[in-house]
C-alpha cells in the first residue's frame, strides 16, 4: 500500500508555482481521508493550497504529522515513480512524498480506532519556496500542538537537530546603455555586478575546502541575468544568492559582511527574498528518546545525530516553542535526477512511526 500511495504522490507535478497540480494533489489527499471520522478542513493562502486533518476537534493535538507536497523542478520523467531493485525513484521520492504516504496509510490502519488517539496530518505545498503560505500562516491561525514529526530533514535514521540558517538576496546593479562598439559611453551593469559578486566570495570560503564538515557559511550565486543585446551596453543586471550561515556564525556577520561590499559599489542595490534564521533542537527531548527506543526495539536500528546544511519549515514550529523530530528512512539525491527512497527500509520507518503514533497519542 506505501508503494502504491507514494507512487500516486509522485505522479502529481507539484512544483510550487504550479498551483492547479498541487491543488489537485492536496483535494487527492483529502478525499483519501474523507472515507474516515476527521476533522478536514483545506486552506489556501496567496493561491498556495494546505491542509488539516484531525483524529479531535482541537487546533492543538498531541501531535503533528507534518510534511509538505510540493517539489522541485524536474523532467517529466521524473513525475512517474520507477523501482529498481529495492528502490523507488522519483521527485519527491525523499523530499518528501514519502513521509505523506506514510501518514496516508497510518490513517488506512487505525480507521477503526482513530477516535482513541488525539494527532493531526498538516499538508502544504509551498516549503521549496519558504513555506510562508504554508506552515506559517497555518500557526498564525492559532494551531500548536506538543510535538511536530516532520521528516524534511536528517537521513538514514540520524535524527536532525540542527540546522543552517538562509538568507536569499537579490543584487541590483545599475548602469547605463550605449552601443556595444562604444563602451565608454556607458556604464556596464554586468561588469559592476561582477566585480560585485568577486568581492562578496572573498569573505566565504572557496569550495571544496579544507573543513570537513563544512560549517562555516556559504554563498551560492543560483542565477544571473543582464542586458538585453550582444552590442549593446548593459544598463541593468541581477543576480540570486544562496547564503547559509550556522547559528555559532550569526546573522549579523553575514549582514555585516554584505553592507561593507555595498560600501565599494554605490550602483548596487539588494533585496531580501527569504530569510530563514538557524535552528536547534533538544537532543533529550522525550518525544524524540521514545522514537529512538522504539527504532531500537523493533529493528536493532540505532539512530544518532546529524546537521543540515539546508532549512525546513521547522522553525516556525520551534519558533512557537513546539519542538520537532527530523528523521527520515535511507535514501537520497533529493533535488537531483536520482532522488530514490528504500522500499525496504521505508517499511521499517513506517512500522516504528506507527507504534510512535500509539505510545504518544
Amino acid at each position: 500500500m506505501l508503494k502504491q500511495i507514494l507512487s500516486k504522490l509522485i505522479s502529481f507535478k507539484t512544483t510550487p508555482e504550479n498551483l492547479k497540480e498541487n491543488e489537485k494533489a492536496i483535494f487527492w489527499i483529502g478525499n483519501f481521508l474523507k472515507k474516515f471520522s476527521l476533522h478536514l478542513r483545506y486552506f489556501q493562502f496567496s493561491k498556495h493550497f494546505s491542509l488539516v486533518a484531525l483524529t479531535q476537534k482541537t487546533k492543538n493535538p498531541t501531535l503533528w504529522l507534518a510534511a509538505h507536497q510540493d517539489v522541485v523542478p524536474a523532467s517529466d520523467k521524473l513525475f512517474k515513480a520507477k523501482i529498481k531493485g529495492k528502490k523507488l525513484f522519483g521527485r519527491g521520492a525523499f523530499d518528501m512524498k514519502f513521509a505523506i504516504a506514510c501518514y496516508l496509510n497510518l490513517f488506512q490502519e487505525l480507521k477503526t480506532t482513530l477516535k482513541r488517539y488525539n494527532f493531526g496530518i498538516m499538508i502544504t505545498s509551498d516549503e521549496e519556496i519558504g513555506g510562508f503560505y504554508g506552515t506559517k500562516k497555518l500557526l498564525e491561525k492559532g494551531y500548536g500542538g506538543k510535538i511536530v514529526f516532520l521528516p524534511d530533514g536528517g537521513r538514514n535514521w540520524q535524527f536532525e537537530i540542527e540546522a543552517k540558517g538562509a538568507w536569499h538576496i537579490r543584487v541590483k546593479s545599475y548602469g547605463k546603455s550605449a552601443h556595444g562598439s562604444r563602451p565608454w559611453e556607458g556604464e556596464n551593469a554586468n561588469e559592476k555586478l561582477i566585480n560585485f559578486l568577486n568581492e562578496l566570495s572573498k569573505f566565504f570560503p572557496k569550495e571544496p575546502c579544507k573543513i570537513r564538515n563544512h560549517w562555516h557559511p556559504t554563498m551560492n550565486i543560483g542565477k544571473i541575468e543582464g542586458g538585453r543585446a550582444t552590442n549593446q551596453v548593459a544598463e541593468y543586471a541581477q543576480a540570486f544568492l544562496d547564503i547559509r550561515f550556522p547559528k555559532n556564525f550569526g546573522f549579523k556577520r553575514i549582514s555585516e559582511i554584505v553592507k561593507k561590499c555595498l560600501k565599494k559599489f554605490k550602483q548596487i542595490k539588494i533585496e531580501e527574498i527569504v530569510f530563514a534564521p538557524p535552528y536547534s533542537i533538544d537532543p533529550q527531548n522525550e518525544y524524540l528518546q521514545t522514537f529512538s527506543k522504539i527504532a531500537y526495539e523493533k529493528f536493532k536500528i540505532k539512530t544518532s545525530f546529524t546537521f543540515s546544511h539546508g532549512s525546513s519549515d521547522a522553525r516556525f514550529f520551534l519558533q512557537k516553542n513546539i519542538p520537532v523530530i527530523l528523521i527520515r528512512p535511507i535514501g537520497g539525491n533529493h533535488h537531483s535526477e536520482n532522488e530514490y527512497i528504500d522500499l525496504e527500509d521505508l517499511e521499517k520507518y513506517y512500522l516504528v512511526l506507527k507504534e510512535f503514533v500509539q505510545q504518544v497519542c
